[in-house]
């Protein structure tokens, strides 16, 4: 379970600026959050960071993958029927798709 702030959809993974570390990101106010976009799932590890984001209005699933590392970044949209299997291989996945990365 994870622990966020109720209705903006973010999550735990951020800090209050008085206790956020330079590694740590500080979430926007909730009045400058995009509405338009919920985020279903994230995970971090080995400095990779995934999201797995709705857009309400479209309805689109796209997975957002970021390497603190190099500083590379992609977001490709996904089959809902697929978004977890994209969400935990987002490599795969997009290799699969013929997506650059």
């Amino acid at each position: 379970m994870r622990i966020g702030f109720p209705g903006t959809g973010t999550a735990g993974r951020h800090l209050r600026p008085e206790v956020a570390g330079p590694e740590h990101e500080v979430p926007p106010g909730p009045d400058m959050m995009d509405q338009d976009t919920a985020e279903l799932a994230y995970r971090r590890g080995a400095g990779i960071e995934v999201t797995l984001l709705w857009h309400r209005t479209s309805g689109e699933l796209t997975v957002s993958v970021t390497d603190a590392a190099s500083g590379a970044s992609f977001e490709l949209p996904v089959a809902a029927d697929e978004a977890l299997a994209a969400f935990h291989h987002p490599y795969g996945y997009a290799a699969a798709q013929g997506a650059a990365y």
